[in-house]
């Protein structure tokens, strides 16, 4: 166990749950006991994010079956803690009122502690800090899944602060995450700003507007035809294998079902196929042609494909990352096209019909040197984008794991001890407990 700063003490959740405080585990709601026309909300995993409540649930009961069950409805600043990944262990404060019931599924914990024994913010900001991490990570259990009980929860050891310390600890992170959030703000804008920059780039390019000096220099006059995708590629239409010849044991081709499996230029296989019934070689677009309409990768290998995509082959007329780069940009001509009731999906009529400005091989050449040239620079910013992203999320735990052990704010050592604060909680629960038996009583 680590040394403490100077009134500072270890303490359980349990210590710091005062008589009006909670401490349980969410309902358990099974799907008989919803009703989408209920009143009472049924706040999910899906809600808990790592610090914040992302407000995604859709799910109700009536008041009465809430009744029924014995459920326990949620108050705005309860803690809500996610006991499945991931990550495990995240925790967040609910912030909506009490206008509407709520409660919370049985792989949540609530932490009902009060604000006049423990500052809510510090509570919540130590459960998701690395020091707290660790010991989840220690005490989780299960063979395919990995939870964290309650039961197993309940006996780690947090740091506690004295009061006005913890006050000033959440101040100060609150500050620091302040300045990293305007930080994180700044990289998406930059990021939606090369996005709109590649698309302007793409439309430049085959408007013959990249290439405009390069004719001039070469005395060239702007021309083009418009052909059909058919006119100049092999397109192959993705057939679904039986699904006794997957396997994850390499044997056999990659076998690509759709966009699940696209990276940047190349997807990754997750799965392998015994028996192909459709192939792509090494060098085919692939093109996602169903759920959803249009993304595009490079085939790495020769690779079974499945019904949610086609392979273009294409011909001596056009060169292969010309069309790649045509096909990301006109990629919502083939959206527009797109029907299904259920989900969004392209004919091989459409796919072949698909119109494709052509330009000399001379030009196209040109034109995706221009386009690569500048692309690389975007691909370069982005990096610097994710590697500032990667910075900051270290940056808020090296904050946080400062702020647990002491370093992050300065201690006064006129402020009252903790273990006092834990005393005044366990003296009250000392004197509520004799009358709570005397009300069980009567």
């Amino acid at each position: 166990m680590n040394l403490l700063p100077n009134n500072w003490t270890y303490a359980k959740i349990n210590d710091l749950i005062s008589n009006e405080g909670i401490f349980v585990d969410g309902d358990w709601i099974e799907s008989k006991d919803q009703d989408p026309k209920g009143k009472v909300r049924l706040i999910q995993l899906a809600d808990i994010g790592d610090g914040i409540f992302r407000d995604r649930s859709n799910r109700y009961l009536t008041k009465e079956k809430s009744v029924e069950l014995g459920c326990t409805y949620l108050k705005k600043q309860d803690i809500l803690v996610a006991r499945l990944p991931e990550p495990l262990g995240r925790a967040c404060i609910f912030p909506l009122n009490n206008s509407q019931k709520h409660i919370t599924a049985v792989d949540i914990c609530v932490i009902r502690p009060e604000n006049k024994y423990v500052n809510i913010k510090y509570l919540l900001f130590l459960i998701n800090s690395p020091i707290i991490r660790i010991e989840i990570d220690k005490s989780k259990s299960g063979t395919t899944r990995k939870r964290i009980s309650r039961k197993n929860f309940a006996k780690i050891d947090f740091p506690i602060a004295p009061m006005h310390e913890q006050n000033r600890i959440v101040e100060k992170i609150e500050e620091l995450f302040s300045d990293l959030d305007k930080a994180i703000e700044d990289l998406k804008k930059t990021q939606e700003q090369l996005k709109i920059y590649r698309q302007a780039v793409l439309k430049a390019a085959f408007e013959g507007k990249l290439t405009e000096k390069w004719r001039e220099q070469n005395n060239i006059e702007l021309s083009f035809e418009e052909v059909s995708l058919i006119d100049i590629a092999d397109i192959i239409l993705g057939q679904s294998p039986p699904s006794s010849t997957y396997n994850t044991n390499r044997v056999g081709l990659p076998f690509y079902q759709g966009k699940k499996e696209f990276g940047d230029l190349y997807p990754t296989p997750e799965k392998y196929c015994s028996e192909p019934k459709k192939i792509a070689e090494s060098n085919d677009i692939l093109i996602s042609v169903r759920a959803p309409v249009g993304p595009t990768n490079f085939c790495k290998e020769k690779s079974c494909i499945g019904r949610g995509l086609a392979a273009i082959r294409a011909k001596e007329e056009i060169k292969i990352f010309y069309l790649f780069y045509y096909l990301r940009y006109f990629v919502f001509n083939l959206i527009e096209k797109s029907t299904g009731t259920t989900f969004n999906a392209i004919s091989k009529d459409t796919l072949e019909g698909f119109k494709v400005s052509l330009f000399s091989l001379q030009e196209q050449q040109q034109i995706i040197n221009e386009i690569e040239s500048r692309l690389s620079v975007c691909n370069k910013l982005e990096e610097t984008i994710k590697e500032g992203s990667e910075k900051i999320k270290y940056l808020r735990q090296s904050i946080l794991k400062k702020a647990f052990e002491g370093k992050l704010v300065k201690q006064d050592p006129n402020d009252e001890p903790a273990e006092k604060l834990l005393e005044r909680i366990k003296q009250e629960k000392e004197k509520f407990e004799p009358n709570n038996k005397k009300r069980k009583k009567r």
